[in-house]
C-alpha cells in the first residue's frame, strides 16, 4: 500500500507542476498579447510617423542627405516590421491561452479529486447509519473509477479519429489531436486513483466541503456574538 500511495502522491505533485506551468504560460501570452497591442505597436507608429515626417523638417536640411537617407531606413524598417507582425494583438495568443487554460482546469480537476475537494452530495451522508457509510464510499470509488475509464476509452477513440481526420487549427497551425491528448491522460489519471481508493479505502482523502466549513463556521461566529450581546 506505501508503494501505491508514493505512486498517487508522484502522480500528484507531477500534475500540480504541469498545473502551474499551464497557468504561468497563460499568464505570460496575456501579458504578452496586450503589450503588442499597448505598446510595441503605438511605439512603433510613432517611430513610423516620426521618420516620415523627418525630411520635411529644418532639422533635416541642416544636417544634410545621410540624416534622411537613415530614417527613410528607419521608416522602411518599421514599416516592414508592423507589417510582419500585424496590428492589434498577437493573433495566436488568444487560442494558445484557451490551450492552456483547458489543460490547466482539467489538472485542477484531477488534484481537486486527489485532495477530495470535489463537489459530492450528501444526502447519504446523513440518511445512512455510519457502520454502512464506509461501504458506501467505497462502492462509490469503484463506481467513480469505472465512470472515468469509460471516459478515458471513449477520448483515446475520439483523439484517434482526430489523428486519422489529420484536423489542424488554423490560427496556431496545431494538430488538433495534440491538445486532446489531456482528456485520455486525465480521465485515466483519475480513473487510476479512485480505482486505487476503492482497493485501498485508507488512502481514501477525507471530504472537503468548503461551503458546510463555511456555513458551519458563519454560524458559531453569529452564535458567538450572540451570546456576547446578552452579556
Amino acid at each position: 500500500m506505501k508503494f501505491v500511495e508514493r505512486i498517487l502522491n508522484t502522480l500528484s505533485f507531477g500534475e500540480k507542476w504541469a498545473g502551474g506551468i499551464c497557468f504561468l504560460l497563460l499568464t505570460l501570452l496575456m501579458i504578452a498579447d496586450v503589450s503588442k497591442r499597448e505598446v510595441i505597436d503605438k511605439v512603433l507608429g510613432w517611430t513610423l510617423e516620426a521618420s516620415e515626417a523627418y525630411p520635411s523638417t529644418g532639422v533635416a536640411g541642416l544636417i544634410g542627405d545621410w540624416s534622411i537617407y537613415i530614417a527613410e531606413s528607419i521608416h522602411s524598417g518599421t514599416s516592414s516590421f508592423l507589417e510582419w507582425m500585424g496590428l492589434g494583438g498577437i493573433i495566436w495568443a488568444q487560442k494558445l491561452s484557451l490551450y492552456f487554460m483547458l489543460w490547466g482546469g482539467l489538472f485542477g480537476s484531477a488534484l481537486a479529486s486527489a485532495k477530495g475537494s470535489h463537489l459530492r452530495p450528501e444526502i447519504a451522508d446523513k440518511a445512512l447509519p455510519k457502520a454502512v457509510l464506509h461501504y458506501v464510499k467505497i462502492i462509490e470509488q469503484w463506481v467513480i473509477s469505472i465512470f472515468f475509464l469509460f471516459l478515458a476509452y471513449l477520448s483515446v477513440i475520439y483523439v484517434l479519429e482526430s489523428i486519422s481526420l489529420d484536423e489542424v487549427n488554423p490560427v496556431t497551425e496545431i494538430h488538433l489531436w495534440k491538445v486532446q491528448l489531456i482528456f485520455p491522460y486525465i480521465f485515466l489519471s483519475m480513473g487510476f486513483r479512485h480505482l486505487c481508493y476503492g482497493i485501498f479505502p485508507s488512502l481514501i482523502p477525507s471530504d472537503i466541503n468548503e461551503a458546510t466549513e463555511a456555513l458551519e463556521l458563519a454560524e458559531k461566529e453569529l452564535s458567538e456574538s450572540n451570546s456576547g450581546g446578552k452579556r
